[in-house]
């Protein structure tokens, strides 16, 4: 993504780009094919939880460069959200998608047999922020403050959950509103005192505008198990080298992308067409959101397990979490909610 995923652009042109055309894939970089079929590539489509964004680079990385080429793959992006991103992939009318693996313990929870093949985000992305001057530091600075979230559901209130899991707090010990997709401007007008959204996006918009915030990062209090690249559980067992070579394409595109942030950004850009029309100041914006995008996708994890390592630990911590919770009403066996024998 809810996610993990839905991200609030700082202009709303960008969403003129949901229907643009990816621009055709380069040459094949010379590696032996792993999945071509009679010398042509398997078309495979990618369900992206949100609309074209700079955050997806990885992506537009590994398809501009030829990695999925490669692999004798073909890549169609359709955005979309992330509840029927994971329906969908379950059902085998897509091939890959983007959810958090909250959503996929649920997803398995009812029956729909998709899993993880690679984490993307090492580090569960959701933040509270507030203006400095209310001097919100620590989830027990949240007692009595009024909180907004999109809604009941989705990463923010999963994070919201987790942290207050993770602080021995209740929800009632905060005024939690919806606010829809508004956070922003709740915030600055003052409708809300605490406001959710992903580090990586809200926080840099708002240090542009000079408004000065404190953060609270989900992360840092609770390893819920975040964003990765999902398939069915069918591929993995049927087709098990169509998802390593999209696996291995990806983590390629992530690996240029952190070497390599302006060539990666300007990449980017070429698949998010408004935004390459867009000002000077709006691409700035977006560089930006890139840069503290790329610290996300690494950690202690992915210093002993690679690039889209999933850890063990976070998925029992959120498994624990989300049955304490209420959010799940029986166990998920967590082994066959991810893999890591795609990245090899």
């Amino acid at each position: 993504m809810g996610r993990r995923m839905v991200w609030v652009l700082a202009a709303a042109l960008l969403l003129a780009a949901c229907g643009a055309s990816a621009p055709a894939s380069t040459a094949s970089t010379g590696a032996a094919p792993s999945a071509a079929t009679a010398g042509q590539p398997r078309e495979i489509t990618l369900a992206m939880p949100y609309i074209p964004n700079v955050q997806f680079a990885e992506y537009y990385i590994a398809d501009k460069k030829g990695y999925y080429a490669a692999e004798g793959l073909a890549i169609k992006y359709d955005y979309n959200f992330e509840t029927d991103v994971v329906k969908r992939v379950a059902q085998g009318s897509v091939q890959f998608g983007m959810a958090s693996g909250d959503s996929v313990l649920l997803a398995r929870a009812n029956g729909l047999p998709v899993l993880t093949v690679a984490t993307v985000n090492q580090r569960f992305p959701t933040v509270f922020f507030s203006k400095a001057d209310q001097n919100i530091k620590t989830p027990a600075d949240l007692k009595g403050k009024s909180v907004g979230i999109p809604g009941h559901f989705g990463a923010s209130y999963i994070g919201l959950l987790a942290l207050l899991y993770a602080n021995q707090l209740k929800e009632s010990d905060l005024n939690v509103q919806d606010i829809g997709f508004a956070q922003i401007a709740a915030l600055t007008e003052g409708k809300v005192q605490v406001a959710s959204g992903y580090g990586n996006n809200e926080p840099v918009l708002l240090d542009q505008q000079g408004i000065k915030v404190n953060i609270i990062k989900v992360a840092d209090f609770y390893p819920l198990a975040s964003d990765g690249i999902i398939t069915s559980e069918a591929l993995a067992n049927d087709q098990p080298a169509v998802v390593r070579g999209f696996v291995r394409a990806t983590l390629r595109g992530m690996a240029d992308a952190i070497a390599q942030p302006d060539a990666a950004f300007a990449t980017a850009l070429e698949y998010i067409p408004e935004l390459q029309k867009a000002d000077a100041a709006t691409q700035q914006l977006q560089r930006k959101v890139l840069q503290e995008t790329l610290p996300y996708w690494q950690s202690a994890a992915t210093a002993s397990g690679g690039l889209g390592f999933s850890d063990t630990a976070s998925w029992q911590a959120t498994h624990t979490f989300m049955r304490d919770s209420g959010l799940l009403k029986s166990d998920v066996d967590i082994a066959k909610a991810f893999s890591n024998s795609f990245l090899k």
